[in-house]
């Protein structure tokens, strides 16, 4: 899509450089500039969203890094995150009170500002420099300061907020001819940097303190409309656990046994193939997982790119167990299927796999189809639903339907909504 031409040696020194002309221009002078930092010792290891570990059901085509701190200790300072833009087909920073999971700020790709001589690959397909600033500054910093320091990509953050986790997200990510998937998108995680407030000189970082992302976990529990044979699909409420702000979800669940088959088909939202249809795009990116109820961790998914479906018409996806006894049966008919032009999307659940906790996944399963920035002026857009309350003591979410035609997808998306339907074996093979 485009090409990476600066070094990460050329990108930390143009922010030092940058940070000297901002004091500068207050009388200010960095005597003593700090080492250049190393990303990658400054942000988290990868993690995974098919590392079978995050909780809350991550998508499997997005890596995260988190750097997490003590903004109680650190009022006194505002953070720069400098680097590239990568290459993927979504790029993010989002802001959460680490002590409660509720987002409180952020940033998505196209919306990020390039630094001074350089364009922001998510507008258009570039080839020159790409490099960009995004600045997290504490509530009280005034907005005078802010315009005199030339911020741009400002996050603010209250300083009510104790402890602040940022969270860098990249879905399907390349290499930076586009050609191989890459876990860093092509690039270097942006550096981080920070100068005093009032000095308005460079200083330490605030220390990268343990995160409560990796312990995450929705609440766990059984709902008797799992042994439902139809599956209605949900708008799923706001997460408290690390929501991306810019993504909706349709959620639903079942309990799957070794003598059935799961059905749900719809029109898959159509997406984007270049970086000049992201702004005007129904929604950028689109996905189906799954993942267990027991653990809500996530374990098969198949995105946009690499499903089968045929713009504008129905797909359908099938889901059953590993331990069907009719198995290669099942896998038989949906071969022939497709090769009679049908567009069948297969997962097979092993319900005996053991989590990182050393227990089965079980037969429990979570359905998300999430779309990424969806378009709420598009007429069968996610967005346009009403969430139903997820499970409280009044009941769960099939008792919580007061406008089907708004909360039921299949009613509200037409045929762009799935709905889910368990078929004995014998009923789907016929």
């Amino acid at each position: 899509m485009y090409k990476t031409i600066p070094t990460l040696f050329v990108s930390v020194v143009c922010l030092c450089l940058a940070l000297a002309a901002t004091s500068s221009c207050s009388n200010d002078k960095v005597d003593n500039p700090l080492p250049i930092p190393i990303p990658k010792e400054q942000w988290s290891k990868t993690l995974k969203g098919n590392g079978e570990e995050l909780g809350a059901y991550p998508d499997l085509y997005v890596n995260y890094w988190e750097y997490t701190y003590n903004l109680k200790e650190h009022q006194d300072k505002i953070l720069f995150f400098k680097g590239h833009f990568p290459h993927c087909r979504y790029f993010s920073f989002s802001l959460y009170d680490d002590n409660t999971g509720n987002v409180i700020g952020g940033i998505d790709d196209q919306n990020i500002i390039p630094d001074e001589g350089s364009e922001n690959p998510f507008l258009k397909s570039v080839s020159g420099e790409h490099s960009f600033t995004v600045c997290v500054v504490p509530s009280s910093v005034s907005e005078q300061t802010i315009s005199k320091l030339g911020l741009r990509n400002v996050c603010r953050i209250d300083v009510a907020v104790e402890r602040v986790a940022i969270v860098v997200r990249e879905y399907l990510g390349t290499t930076s001819d586009g050609l191989q998937p890459d876990e860093y998108g092509g690039t270097d995680l942006p550096a981080i940097t920070a100068i005093n407030i009032h000095t308005l000189r460079q200083t330490t970082i605030p220390e990268h303190v343990e995160t409560n992302v990796n312990k995450i976990t929705s609440k766990v529990f059984t709902q008797r409309s799992d042994e439902n044979r139809t599956m209605p699909f949900f708008l799923a409420p706001v997460s408290r656990y690390y929501p991306n702000n810019s993504t909706a979800y349709l959620y639903a669940r079942t309990h799957l046994r070794s003598d059935s088959v799961l059905v749900f088909s719809f029109v898959p939202a159509p997406y984007p193939t270049k970086p000049e249809e992201y702004q005007s795009a129904v929604t950028r990116y689109w996905s189906i997982c799954l993942g267990s109820c027991s653990d809500t961790r996530s374990y098969y998914s198949v995105c946009d790119k690499e499903a089968l479906f045929v713009a504008g018409k129905k797909s359908t996806f099938i889901v059953c167990l590993k331990n069907n006894p009719r198995l290669a049966d099942i896998r038989a008919k949906v071969e022939q299927m497709n090769n009679q032009g049908e567009r069948m999307n297969l997962f097979v659940w092993d319900s005996e796999k053991l989590n990182v906790d050393g227990k089965p996944i079980g037969e429990v399963i979570a359905v998300m189809y999430r779309n990424i920035l969806p378009d709420a002026t598009w007429e069968y857009s996610i967005a346009n639903m009403l969430p139903t309350a997820y499970k409280d003591e009044t009941g769960e979410p099939i008792d919580h339907v007061t406008h089907p035609e708004r909360q039921l997808a299949h009613l509200a998306l037409g045929d762009y909504g799935p709905l889910g339907v368990k078929y004995a074996t014998d009923e789907f093979l016929k």
